[in-house]
């Protein structure tokens, strides 16, 4: 797990902050889809960085499936899924009530529903942009980061299985002009490793 110090580095946990690990089985690179295609785990504390790992490495152990791990670009904010949560089991409670049963099954996993709520725009907890740069070499993601440094701050380069990942601080990024074809995420996901290797 050699990555876990860069995660350590760049994760910024607080008393509402967390982050979201995933374990992500792309359907492009699994042809059978044998086994669940996302696994999360909330990450609380810098700590809990290296078990999660673990965790999520060994719950996909049991499938025969690629994982690839992947970390929220941006930390999230747990008092926002709270509430949001909170509004979610109101709609629910009001459909029961109203007759529906398509809702029964949200409140036997409110855990699964508290993390997905927690994974959703509303409840990031600040706006860092991941630079995807896909089919790109070294070479490549070395020029655009050098132009995003005159720009507003790198916090963190991954390599992925088909390109770079850079995360910066947001900025007006109207007038960035490269010759780096690249797909802008204002709350992506950054690749971490494949797990299971």
């Amino acid at each position: 797990m050699e990555y876990l110090p860069t995660l350590r580095e760049y994760c910024e946990f607080g008393p509402e902050r967390v982050y979201l690990l995933l374990a992500l089985a792309r359907s492009k690179e699994n042809d059978d889809g044998e086994g669940p295609s996302a696994i999360r785990k909330v990450v609380c504390e810098e700590a809990d960085l290296e078990p999660a790992v673990a965790e999520l490495d060994h719950a996909v152990s049991r499938f025969d499936a690629t994982y690839r791990l992947y970390l929220t670009a941006n930390a999230r904010n747990t008092r926002k899924a709270l509430f949001a949560l909170r509004r979610s089991m109101d709609d629910w409670l009001e459909a029961r009530l109203n007759g529906s049963e398509d809702v029964l099954r949200k409140f036997g996993r409110v855990d699964g529903e508290f993390t997905s709520t927690l994974q959703s725009d509303g409840c990031r907890d600040e706006t860092n942009f991941v630079f995807d740069l896909d089919d790109a070499t070294a070479a490549d993601a070395d020029a655009l980061a050098a132009e995003l440094r005159e720009w507003t701050t790198l916090h963190l380069r991954r390599e992925t299985p088909n390109g770079f990942h850079l995360v910066t601080e947001p900025f007006d990024y109207n007038a960035l002009d490269v010759d780096v074809e690249f797909e802008l995420k204002t709350d992506g996901l950054v690749f971490v490793a494949h797990l299971g290797e």
